[in-house]
């Protein structure tokens, strides 16, 4: 696994200390621990609890995101607990729903940039992976424009082409 930053180790681990399956019912913050807790409240099942897991490393990697510029996500769900059938795909690959789940600004997106987060740091052509994709799927794209690509471009992107392993 990749190696987070200080600050994004820490919060990953409290993600994946928490018991989510309660969080519905209380506002407890991290001190909460079910083997001193006597109420009793419903339960989420195991799914509902992860999707929570989920959102809250969403919340959490968005916040990171934007200050780190060298943040993978990728890593973050990993080290939050997050369960590899939301973070991987069926041959074991990073799935490109974990980036996917970020909110994007109404800014435009580069290849290369999308490339980076995709882990794709030390190329050559930075950013072909991506290109390549993008010739494919959005064949009538003016050839040698620059592709500057919308949010829901990007996500596409970030969606369906695999990850550096």
């Amino acid at each position: 696994m990749k190696k987070l930053s200080t600050i994004a180790q820490a919060l990953a681990e409290e993600i994946a200390a928490q018991d989510w399956s309660d969080a519905h019912n209380r506002a407890d913050g991290a001190r909460h621990d079910r083997a001193a807790d006597h109420t009793t409240t419903t339960q989420l099942s195991p799914t509902e609890a992860e999707f929570v897991r989920v959102n809250v490393m969403w919340v959490t990697a968005q916040a990171l995101s934007a200050h780190e510029a060298n943040f993978d996500v990728h890593a973050f769900a990993e080290a939050a607990g997050v369960d590899p059938r939301f973070r991987l795909r069926s041959d074991g690959s990073p799935s490109g729903a974990i980036p996917a789940g970020l909110r994007w600004s109404d800014q435009t997106y580069k290849p290369a940039d999308l490339a980076r987060l995709l882990g794709y740091r030390d190329e050559a052509r930075p950013g072909k992976v991506v290109r390549d994709y993008l010739r494919k799927t959005y064949p009538d794209h003016q050839k040698h424009k620059p592709w500057l690509l919308s949010e829901e471009e990007a996500a596409d992107v970030l969606a369906n082409v695999p990850r550096k392993r």
